[in-house]
């Protein structure tokens, strides 16, 4: 045999020892163990997303109009609370948080329609908070819904307080008088 073959031989001898002693050590700690078990733990969150343009995720329904008929003292009535609701569509609680009323020219919202004098005033309030550009409702929990199918999934809307003055305009068919905007978010106000 040669020098260099007998070289390569004792290093393929070296590395198998190497790889023996190597294998034995990492397998006596299983050897040891493998009668054992051992457990982990995974955690499982769940977190709602922030509602996307098409509301695939954040889902509600409101009513399409609430007809206010106007008497001759200006006192004006609206539909039940039972006829009225916000529902909550998702499958987890929600909440108002916002109702923001836009006037619808050439009506114009007012606080107190005797106060006022413009002409075209009109008022009302919802479940006791007055109509009006912004109202926040965020920290209010009367304004809580449960998820859709719960007992608790609407929120019946009681208008009250609901006046007009000085009208100028024909009113003797249906006229739009103004837009309410319901912002609603996920969870329960505290």
């Amino acid at each position: 045999m040669d020098a260099i073959s007998n070289r390569s031989l004792k290093a393929r001898v070296g590395a198998l020892a190497v790889s023996l002693v190597m294998a034995t050590a990492i397998a006596t700690p299983a050897l040891a163990f493998a009668d054992g078990t051992t457990s982990q733990s995974t955690d499982v969150t769940i977190q709602s997303v922030t509602p996307d343009p098409d509301g695939d995720n954040l889902s509600f329904s409101v009513p399409t109009q609430i007809p206010f008929v106007a008497k001759a003292d200006g006192t004006m009535l609206a539909p039940s609370a039972d006829t009225l609701k916000i529902q909550n569509l998702s499958v987890f609680p929600t909440h108002v948080v916002n109702m923001a009323v836009t006037e619808q020219s050439p009506f114009k919202l007012v606080p107190d329609v005797e106060k006022s004098t413009d002409a075209n005033v009109f008022q009302f309030t919802v479940n006791g908070l007055q109509a009006a550009a912004s109202v926040d409702t965020s920290i209010n929990t009367a304004w809580n819904m449960g998820y859709a199918g719960s007992a608790n999934n609407t929120i019946s809307l009681n208008i009250t307080d609901a006046k007009i003055a000085r009208v100028t305009t024909d009113i003797t068919t249906p006229q739009k008088a103004a837009t309410i905007t319901w912002t609603v978010a996920s969870g329960a106000a505290q």
